[in-house]
């Protein structure tokens, strides 16, 4: 139909005449409401980005057994939602020097707690500044 005619049955239905696939011959064009159409494409694109988000969590050496159970238990319910953990290992003064040993063994046991929820993704292998660190995915995740 000729673009004048499609142009007076938009106004008609107070919509707007918009372009679906302009290399066709001939092009392709829909009668729709188009700032609606932007509206659900941006809700659409946010709504993709904020479903997987990295959580960091921080422990010291010198953290207690019920501190640990306290934020495995926080850990588990983002879990549940489905985002990212990040183990931070918080390493100061004389601690640094054990990092490969103390540090490590440490940050194993943290990964242990979680591994019936989670699957390690990436671990540090040394120190970065003064941290040790491990970044666990959802098992669901993993799975995909």
């Amino acid at each position: 139909m000729p673009i004048q005619e499609a142009l007076e049955i938009a106004q008609v239905a107070g919509l707007d005449l918009v372009e679906v696939a302009g290399n066709a011959n001939p092009p392709v064009c829909k009668v729709l409401d188009y700032g609606k159409l932007s509206y659900q494409s941006k809700k659409k694109k946010v709504a993709a980005k904020g479903k997987t988000e990295l959580k960091e969590i921080s422990f010291s050496m010198k953290i207690s057994d019920h501190d640990i159970e306290t934020k495995m238990k926080k850990a588990r319910q983002l879990v549940e939602k489905g985002h990212k953990l990040r183990f931070n290992l918080i390493l100061r003064g004389r601690e640094r020097a054990y990092a490969d040993t103390k540090g490590m063994e440490q940050l194993n046991k943290l990964t242990e707690l979680m591994a019936d929820v989670c699957v390690v993704e990436q671990k540090s292998k040394g120190m970065i500044g003064n941290r040790l660190y491990a970044i666990m995915s959802p098992l669901k995740k993993a799975a995909q």
